[in-house]
């Protein structure tokens, strides 16, 4: 079963995983199997069957009413999760996953948010104050269309209108983070619109995370607030997504207007993805996702400042790779004036030093050189694009050309920045590992401020703060672990670490979180289910052990001794582990 589903044999998977769903008797590791296929596939009325088969099967295990408190939580159907709840909190009151469920269950009524779309799903991204606004003529539709404003920029009007005039009947998700009040930007068409107003400033990976979560379309895609879909975006992605495409990326269109300093800032930025690239040269960003991808791999890294999407087609690698559809065609906003061109180039690459530049680490002497190489090599790229790709006339090349050049120097400028920057925050890390408590704790606050997406960093940072007797450095030490773990949660060896740290120092219940977390973003992944079962049954957590050894079995793991461990526990009874 999950060596189909591993192969991409979807179909044989389902089929293998109702098979054993309709089985009377069945080993609760293929129960358990069987159901993550099932709640993969989006068959959410197999799944509910088979877990409660499970649970008539096994009535003293925990792990088929846990699963199927979720699966009914996420129909709408609150009250008999409810129920669900009840009976497992009385059975283990101190599980922190258990516990965790409790968010699903928040009555949606006072937000008008729709039954099928659970609050405790699309809230977890991100803490404090939303507001929630259902426009009354939002339906069901094929597409959903996540639109990300921050602070209520003026061009998410136009952006939300470009995808509006499409006429493709799309379900629209407007979330905007960071203040200003899209209700009344937008209040021509709001009816039209299911609208996320968040108190807090969110990355682009959080903000796609909170409309995947808040919409129901069986794809889903995705448009910044500087942007706009031509005609024909919606339609050329559903008529690919029917034809079976997994997902399906955007070209950006060059700009009809503008003139040189328009041209220059899309050959520099976004070049390769031109309409008139080949495919085989074309960079495959930009895409919309069957909705069973984020199941199947999980969700984007909602602590990136950047490359949230890059990071996702990272992980899922070939096993789902966007077509290319020049058809499918975004505008993006250009810059106002060359200063402001310049100005963007540099805060990229200062923001992409640590995830692009592979000279982070060379030595002094030899950085300079690096970057006026990536200089060269950005300015050579941009050169071909305009001559053998867009075909520019040779007048036209030259006027480009110039604003290129002062633009890709300020983009060098900001990745050594950047290094700086990453430089700054090692040698403040250095110090906090060596200086007194006093100045540790300075130093560590310092590392984190220069590079806030080092786990390393934020680990000794939150490890000071614990040792502070006082509420504020708790709640701070607190703050630094859920930065950590939003950080690790995509990366399994980051997750192991990260649980490795919190078992070490007693902080349990953290731990066990981390089997939910990886249940999102790393659906696949089975070693940081059976680290925890291991963890829980040392510590003779029989709750914990029990629903991370069937997340593990469920994800084929292989150890024979957490097998002979789990079959140990079921002979001995639900406080057998």
């Amino acid at each position: 079963m999950l060596t189909n589903a591993r192969l991409g044999k979807w179909r044989e998977a389902f089929a293998q995983a109702n098979q054993v769903a309709m089985l009377d008797h069945a080993d609760p590791m293929h129960l358990a199997s069987a159901g993550r296929m099932l709640e993969i596939s989006g068959v959410w009325a197999d799944a509910e069957r088979l877990y409660r088969r499970f649970a008539q099967y096994a009535p003293h295990l925990l792990f088929p009413r846990f699963r199927l408190c979720q699966v009914l939580a996420r129909a709408g159907r609150r009250a008999e999760a409810t129920g669900l709840f009840d009976q497992l909190k009385s059975r283990a009151p101190s599980n922190p996953r258990i516990a965790a469920l409790q968010a699903l269950l928040v009555p949606a009524a006072a937000e008008n948010v729709p039954d099928a779309i659970s609050p405790g799903l699309w809230r977890r991204w991100f803490g404090g104050e939303a507001q929630w606004h259902e426009g009354g003529s939002v339906g069901r539709a094929e597409m959903a269309v996540v639109v990300i404003g921050f602070r209520c920029q003026p061009g998410l009007a136009d952006a939300v209108r470009s995808i509006l005039e499409q006429g493709d009947g799309a379900e629209i998700v407007v979330v905007n983070s960071g203040g200003g009040c899209p209700e009344a930007l937008l209040a021509d068409c709001a009816s039209r619109l299911r609208i996320i107003n968040i108190l807090a400033p969110l990355y682009a990976g959080a903000a796609r995370n909170v409309g995947i979560d808040a919409s129901a379309a069986p794809y889903v895609s995705f448009l910044a607030a500087d942007c706009r879909a031509r005609p024909g975006w919606i339609s050329a992605r559903l008529n690919a997504h029917r034809r079976g495409a997994r997902a399906v990326a955007s070209a950006i269109a060059p700009p009809d207007a503008g003139g040189s300093l328009a041209m220059a800032a899309h050959i520099s930025l976004f070049g390769a993805r031109s309409p008139q690239v080949p495919p085989v040269q074309a960079l495959r960003y930009g895409a919309s996702y069957d909705r069973q991808v984020f199941r199947e791999f999980g969700y984007f890294n909602p602590a990136l400042r950047i490359s949230e999407d890059t990071d996702f087609a990272r992980r899922i690698g070939r096993k789902v790779f966007p077509i290319w559809d020049p058809r499918v065609l975004t505008e993006h906003a250009g810059p106002a004036s060359l200063v402001r061109f310049a100005s963007e180039m540099f805060s990229r690459g200062r923001r992409a030093a640590r995830h692009q530049f592979p000279g982070a680490g060379q030595s002094a002497w030899r950085l300079p050189t690096a970057l006026l190489n990536a200089v060269r090599q950005r300015n050579d790229a941009a050169r071909r694009i305009a001559r053998e790709i867009l075909r520019l006339e040779t007048p036209r090349q030259r006027a480009v050309m110039r604003r290129l050049l002062p633009a890709s120097l300020a983009y060098g400028a900001g990745i050594l920045a950047g290094l700086l920057d990453g430089r700054s925050a090692g040698r403040e890390h250095g110090k906090s590992l060596r200086a007194g408590p006093d100045d540790a704790l300075r130093h560590a606050g310092r590392a984190t401020r220069w590079d806030p997406e080092s786990t390393a960093f934020l680990l000794t940072h939150a490890e000071l703060l614990r040792s502070r007797p006082d509420t504020d450095a708790q709640e701070k030490s607190m703050r630094e672990l859920d930065a950590a773990g939003r950080l690790s949660g995509f990366r399994e060896d980051g997750l192991l670490s990260l649980a490795r740290w919190l078992v070490e120092r007693g902080l349990y219940e953290r731990a066990w979180m981390l089997g939910d977390a990886a249940t999102f973003d790393l659906p696949a992944a089975a070693g940081i289910h059976e680290y925890l079962a291991e963890a829980a049954h040392a510590r003779g957590d029989a709750a914990a052990f029990e629903l991370a050894a069937l997340d593990a079995f469920a994800r084929n793991a292989l150890s024979e001794r957490l097998r002979l461990q789990f079959q140990a526990f079921l002979k001995s009874g639900p406080s057998g582990a």
